[in-house]
């Protein structure tokens, strides 16, 4: 069965900047869907609209995620930036360079460096993992103490789905949640477990395709050992993308009325499962709307 994965808000979310990004002001139940973005220069386009041609399939031979991930690492040494022409820097997921080759600047490229012991935690997790929800390197390079990985260039987080004021639709929100789900059960199988999992350290590709990223706060863990934290941490992204805030001291639940009780189930099963694992076999997200 392929994937079904989310195109969601490529023209309504503004693209990523030197700094976090900043949350606008929330839509009303009033104002219409097509109004409200990000970008100049986009046309309005209505609900309708927005709603036709969202969901892309993704087959498992998918080149995203594949990269050097799941056998020996080719570190080759030097530094990408003899090749590289650096553009910018910004924060996603961590810091990020993005750049072209100089010879051929039609592909933006991204560039992650880390020192010895962040890259050291890289390395690990890229020899054991591959899977097209977790992020994973195409190439990389060690030069005078530094790491390069080069990876897939996905401008955006689920922070940006977050601080966008038009909210996914279930469909939408499955396939996000259907991702990082995947995305987070190899991890587990592969015997790691991921201390920071927020929206922010979850990167978005235009085409809709959730990669968990930030790997430097990836540990390892034992078979046996509690899920409550990513548990937790799953939770807490579902609510951000369902009413864009957290209740405070830790109570969960939904204020809104917008969404259905499929939604609202998976939520609730969230807080009541003891692992992943069978939080998939309750309540696995393509029970939201049409995802099949």
């Amino acid at each position: 069965m392929a994937k079904r994965v989310t195109q969601i808000f490529t023209e309504e979310i503004a693209g990523p900047g030197p700094s976090a990004p900043t949350p606008v002001p929330r839509q009303t139940e009033s104002q219409p869907l097509g109004t409200h973005k990000l970008t100049k220069g986009v046309k309005p386009r209505s609900q309708q609209d927005l709603s036709k041609n969202v969901l892309r399939d993704h087959g498992r031979d998918n080149r995203r995620g594949e990269g050097l991930a799941g056998h020996s690492l080719a570190i080759r040494r030097g530094c990408p930036w003899d090749t590289l022409k650096d553009l910018f820097t910004c924060d996603l997921a961590g810091p990020v360079s993005l750049a072209i080759h100089k010879e051929d600047p039609r592909e933006v490229i991204a560039v992650r460096s880390f020192s010895r012991d962040k890259a050291d935690i890289w390395l690990q997790v890229l020899r054991k993992t591959k899977h097209p929800n977790v992020i994973s390197a195409r190439e990389i390079f060690k030069d005078h103490g530094t790491t390069y990985f080069i990876v897939d260039d996905l401008p955006l987080t689920l922070e940006h789905v977050v601080a966008c004021d038009i909210f996914p639709s279930e469909l939408q929100l499955a396939s996000i949640l259907i991702q990082v789900l995947d995305g987070l059960t190899h991890l587990l199988e592969c015997g790691f477990e991921h201390e920071c999992l927020t929206c922010s350290n979850i990167l978005l590709g235009q085409d809709g395709v959730i990669q968990i990223a930030a790997l430097e706060h990836c540990i390892e863990r034992q078979p046996n050992q509690s899920q409550a934290k990513p548990l937790r941490a799953l939770t807490n992204i579902t609510t951000l993308l369902m009413q864009k805030y957290l209740k405070p001291d830790g109570v969960i639940g939904i204020d809104s009325t917008r969404w259905q009780s499929d939604p609202l189930g998976f939520l609730s099963a969230t807080a009541s499962v003891a692992t992943i694992q069978e939080l998939r076999k309750v309540c696995y997200p393509t029970e939201f709307g049409a995802v099949k």
